[in-house]
């Protein structure tokens, strides 16, 4: 029943999304390269969407209840000795982390999917909190939203735009109520490419009704 409402609600939704690029993060060496582009695959699928240019943990979780979608492509981190912790890396990551704990007051009725395109978002490492399933993707899907896609363990830059850009390609398609049938599409097409180098492919899953 709670799937089936899920649904119905999801189909009469504007697909607009909240995102959240980080290409440099303060504090952070390196730089993902390919996230400004993952970003333009996003906007160009879902017209109407919002990228906030250096955003905060206090922006980004004030922006949230405006958007059904939301896709974060940036820094993750998981954190195996207090799952709580565990975070998104935005702007102001050294004061104020986008993290498991700081989701957990945020309700949303208008939610339809959190794209998580970092590495580790739906990683649960504490063998005695197993059955509790602590993580980012887990803390979406209580914030409201009834689809997640996630990754269990590190993800390498270009291949996640590539994902992604497969993804929201599928998902224009199908429509808002079949985001697993997306990210499927996306996986069978890179495991096609590469087949070889499962690591690349086989991190990203999807969860929900």
């Amino acid at each position: 029943m709670l799937s089936g409402y899920a649904r119905r609600r999801l189909a009469d939704l504007p697909g607009t999304a909240l995102i959240v690029a980080m290409p440099t993060t303060p504090g952070v060496s390196g730089k993902l390269a390919f996230v400004p582009a993952e970003a333009a695959i996003v906007a160009r699928s879902l017209p109407g969407s919002v990228a906030p240019p250096a955003p905060t943990a206090a922006e980004v979780l004030d922006l949230l209840p405006h958007h059904a979608v939301a896709h974060f492509a940036c820094h993750g981190v998981s954190d195996p000795a207090d799952p709580s912790h565990s975070r998104l890396l935005l702007r102001d990551h050294a004061t104020r982390s986008l993290t498991v704990a700081s989701l957990a007051s945020v309700r949303l009725d208008r939610a339809q999917l959190a794209y998580l395109s970092a590495c580790e978002t739906a990683r649960s490492a504490d063998a005695t909190l197993a059955d509790e399933s602590i993580h980012l993707v887990s803390a979406f899907q209580l914030a409201g939203y009834p689809h997640v896609v996630g990754t269990l363990w590190p993800v390498d830059d270009r291949t996640a735009t590539r994902m992604a850009d497969l993804f929201y390609a599928t998902y224009a398609r199908l429509g808002p109520t079949r985001p697993a049938s997306s990210l499927h599409e996306a996986v069978r097409t890179l495991r096609t490419d590469l087949l070889s180098a499962p690591s690349l492919w086989a991190a990203h899953l999807h969860s929900g009704a």
